[in-house]
Order: C-alpha cells, then sequence, then structure tokens
C-alpha cells in the first residue's frame, strides 16, 4: 500500500508541471499591465505589478501596440490569453491613435471590450481609465489651456474617449471629478471612503468601514436609470468612489481614487509629480503647490498604508478569481 501511495505521489509530482502549464501556458501571463511612456502613471503600473507578484500571479507591461492585435486578447476559438486587464491613471485623451498617431485605434477599443464581453476583467484607476468606458465625463475644473490662462471657474462636459473616439460606451453614466475637497485639479488628499460591508471584494476580504484613499482626479461614478453598478465604496459625499460595472461575462472595475500608492510611494509621487512638474503644467502657481503641499502634509494619510494595500490586492484577487470562473 506504502509503494502505491509514493507512486501516486512521484507520479502527481511528474504530472502537476503539466497540468500547470495546460493551464498557464508558456509565455502567458495572468494579468496585462498598460503602460503608454509618459502619458500613463508609472505608479499605479508598477504597485500593481508588486501586487500580482505578492498573490503569485505573473503579470507583463504592455503598449498600444499589444492592445491593437485581436490575437494578444483572444486565440483563434476565442478563448482569452489572460486575466485581468490594468488600465492606470494618466493622460488617456493621448494614449489614441487618432491624437498622437500612434496610440490605441479602434480596433483595440473593440479587443479590449471583446475582452471584457467573453468574461475578463478590467481595473480602471483614476477618473481616467474608467472615463474610458463612460457616456460622458465631467471635468468640474479648467481644461489643460484654460487653467494655464488662470480661468478657474469652468465645468467641461464631454463624450467618455471610447465614445469619442470610436463611438463606443460600456458604462452608461458620467464619470464626474474632481471632489469638492480636491479642487482645483491637481491637489490632493487622502479621503476617508466608506466601504460597503454588502459588497464581495470588502465582505470577503474582512476590509474595515472607512480606509483613506488617495484621491486626486478622484471621479464620482453616476450610473444612467438601469446601469447596474455594484458600489464597493463612496465619496464622503455619498457619491461611487469605486464600483464594479458588468459588461457581458465580464467585469470592469473602476477605482477612482488610488489604493495602491501608498506609503513611500505616494510621499514620492506627490511633490515630485502631482504636486510638482504636473501641477505648473496645469496653470498652477508656486503659492498653490506649497499651499497644496502643506495640506497633505499636514493631513497625511491617518490610517497608514495597510488598509489601502489590502484593498487594493483585494480588487486584484477578486478579478482574477471572476475571470477564472
Amino acid at each position: 500500500m506504502r509503494k502505491h501511495i509514493g507512486l501516486i505521489f512521484i507520479l502527481f509530482g511528474f504530472i502537476s508541471p503539466i497540468l500547470l502549464w495546460m493551464i498557464n501556458p508558456a509565455g502567458a501571463e495572468d494579468i496585462i499591465l498598460f503602460h503608454q511612456g509618459e502619458f500613463s502613471n508609472q505608479h499605479d503600473v508598477q504597485s500593481y505589478a508588486e501586487i500580482a507578484q505578492e498573490l503569485r500571479l505573473t503579470s507583463k507591461v504592455v503598449d498600444h501596440t499589444f492592445i491593437n492585435k485581436r490575437d494578444s486578447f483572444l486565440d483563434k476559438d476565442g478563448h482569452r490569453k489572460f486575466k485581468v486587464l490594468i488600465l492606470p491613471g494618466g493622460e488617456p485623451g493621448r494614449w489614441f491613435e487618432q491624437v498622437t498617431g500612434k496610440g490605441i485605434n479602434c480596433q483595440g477599443v473593440n479587443n479590449i471590450l471583446s475582452f471584457i464581453e467573453s468574461g475578463g476583467s478590467v481595473i480602471a484607476i483614476c477618473i481616467c481609465a474608467p472615463s474610458l468606458f463612460s457616456t460622458y465625463h465631467e471635468w468640474l475644473n479648467p481644461n489643460l489651456k484654460e487653467a494655464q490662462n488662470g480661468e478657474w471657474d469652468k465645468i467641461n462636459r464631454s463624450p467618455g474617449y471610447f465614445k469619442r473616439f470610436c463611438g463606443i460606451d460600456a458604462f452608461k453614466g458620467t464619470l464626474r471629478g474632481p471632489q469638492e475637497s480636491n479642487r482645483p485639479y491637481p491637489k490632493t488628499r487622502f479621503l476617508p471612503i466608506k466601504m460597503n460591508s454588502e459588497n464581495e471584494i470588502v465582505r470577503e476580504s474582512k476590509l474595515p468601514p472607512v480606509i483613506y484613499q488617495l484621491v486626486v482626479g478622484g471621479g464620482s461614478i453616476l450610473p444612467d436609470e438601469g446601469q447596474p453598478l455594484d458600489v464597493v465604496g463612496w465619496f464622503p459625499n455619498g457619491t461611487a468612489a469605486i464600483g464594479i460595472v458588468p459588461y457581458g461575462k465580464g467585469r470592469i472595475i473602476m477605482s477612482n481614487p488610488h489604493p495602491n500608492i501608498t506609503g513611500e510611494r505616494a510621499w514620492k509621487w506627490i511633490p515630485k509629480g502631482v504636486l510638482g512638474a504636473h501641477a505648473r503644467r496645469w496653470g498652477w502657481t508656486e503659492k498653490m503647490i506649497a499651499e497644496g503641499l502643506k495640506l497633505i502634509q499636514t493631513e497625511g494619510d491617518p490610517d497608514g498604508p495597510e488598509p489601502d494595500w489590502a484593498l487594493s490586492k483585494a480588487m486584484l484577487a477578486y478579478a482574477y478569481k471572476k475571470a477564472s470562473e
């Protein structure tokens, strides 16, 4: 009997690597991280690569050339080649071929939506990436040119980026930001996001009832009537900050705060990036920058980085699990 048991273990040890290869063949990644150079937030990309590693998932960083090829997403039989696509914050208006001459085209947009429709998961970060999918994007702040001219009292409304460039939307609703507390953009704060105890991500990961999360553009997710939205957490004004949008067999996780940018990474990014050169591009004076830095340094991150990181891991674990079902 012992010999038989030993033989079984030997056979399993030989076969299990083959089974794992069949599930995740050589060269296939679990997570795809989109990064379009200077126009996307490298901290979102780097932090989620680290989170994937902690979850023992493989990841790969790609640009528009990957997105524009259908066979990057699906094989000839229509089976998905990976589980989760992560779209970072940044300047999504500059991710498109129609703007830069070298970016995502409408085939790429269709590839993303086909991937989700077939059961894939997307995590879209900041107001930037979620507004790719929305019908409308409302910017309660001047646009870049207006800000540089000192015109601060402006509201700009435009179609979501997929709709603007390719006539397609996946979320019937509006992304509206920045939050009242974070105007003018890019004012940056850790806001208390009330977590929805009935949401699967929050419930299964036993997350605290409130998590202070880094918010910059921070758009509210406002669904049209009839548009499903599973809220993960709310901004202080009661609008949805993080939510799950079903699309076909898959889902889009819209995370308007940056819970994945925590601790030392956050404190490096804020003065050098969002409240540094980026703020100057948006027309901020040195006095405004000094006041913005003082505000976030004074308030800090009241509950520290651990709950934020736990939430980010929980979102990725959920996205992967659902795409694997």
